[in-house]
């Protein structure tokens, strides 16, 4: 019994400060950020950013007539302003700036900026936090199956896409469906890829409401909107006056629930599994210190 005891104390002798190390170790740091950063404040470096921003809908996200408009005949609802805002506060109804600043999407910037770098998100889902709907389909597109994000075809800044002719930029990766399109009636019409893979979305409210479906998808209700008087008529064959069906390209796809990032292991996870890792090593070699223990006092009293 004696033996245990003294295996278990050279554990808990390892363990302890094990755990105390890796708490020190993986505690995270609070990030020093400066007084929000405003657009006039980055054009001191990244005036060709600032140029494009200025002019995007990004930077024209509250003062655009349109969405001021809309925003009016709504009732100037309060939760609109997340979006179209940075740093809203609802318990105070303020904002740090208008429209979507350069805090919004690299926050929170280093105390030593620009020796350290801002930080950069570039996900699909940091984009998703306004553009919920785009997020949605571009979810069940193969796009997302394919590791290709929203930066990969958007400008961030600009907020247009990275090609002026949305052909060639799809090009860049469907070669050769793009060389075939180029030779194409529809091309020779003046379509692009964007027509019939990013068709407009009835009803929408505007760029940042899925203003064209993400899904990529082509549904017969996309045809019929230039072909209407092409297509078969069933009536005239079977004799029958058939109700038109609205065709939903999403009603195959699975639908996928946006869900946050996990949550980082705590320190206090890394503290309990470097205490475990502690005691064992202590335990196992407690007999090999015992027994250095006995040869140092045998040579002692010799």
């Amino acid at each position: 019994m004696m033996r245990w005891l003294i295996r278990f104390g050279f554990g808990m002798a390892l363990a302890l400060p094990m755990a105390t190390l890796t708490i020190v170790w993986a505690a995270p740091s609070v990030p020093q950020s400066v007084a929000p950063q405003t657009a006039s404040n980055c054009q001191t470096c990244h005036s060709e950013f600032a140029e494009s921003w200025a002019k995007s809908s990004h930077g024209l996200a509250i003062a655009d007539p349109a969405f001021r408009e809309m925003w009016v005949d709504l009732g100037s609802p309060h939760q609109c302003l997340t979006c179209h805002t940075t740093g809203y506060d609802p318990a105070t109804d303020t904002w740090q700036a208008d429209g979507v600043t350069c805090e919004a999407c690299h926050a929170p910037v280093p105390a030593n900026h620009p020796q350290e770098p801002a930080p950069i998100d570039h996900t699909s889902e940091a984009c998703g936090t306004c553009h919920t709907e785009g997020l949605f389909e571009w979810q069940a597109s193969k796009h997302r199956q394919a590791g290709l994000d929203c930066i990969n075809c958007h400008d961030p800044h600009g907020t247009q896409l990275r090609s002026a002719d949305p052909s060639d930029l799809c090009s860049t990766c469907h070669r050769d469906l793009g060389t075939r399109f180029a030779h194409s009636a529809h091309s020779r019409q003046g379509l692009t890829c964007a027509d019939c893979h990013l068709a407009p979305e009835e009803g929408a409210k505007g760029q940042a409401h899925s203003e064209r479906d993400h899904s990529f998808r082509v549904s017969l209700n996309t045809c019929n909107s230039c072909h209407s008087t092409e297509m078969h008529d069933p009536g005239s064959i079977h004799n029958v006056n058939p109700t038109p069906a609205t065709l939903d390209p999403m009603a195959s796809v699975e639908k996928l629930q946006v869900t946050a990032a996990p949550s980082p292991v705590g320190p206090l996870g890394f503290a309990l599994l470097s205490a475990l890792i502690g005691m064992a090593s202590g335990m196992v070699l407690a007999p090999w210190l015992e027994r250095w223990y006995r040869r140092l006092n045998k040579n002692r009293d010799e």
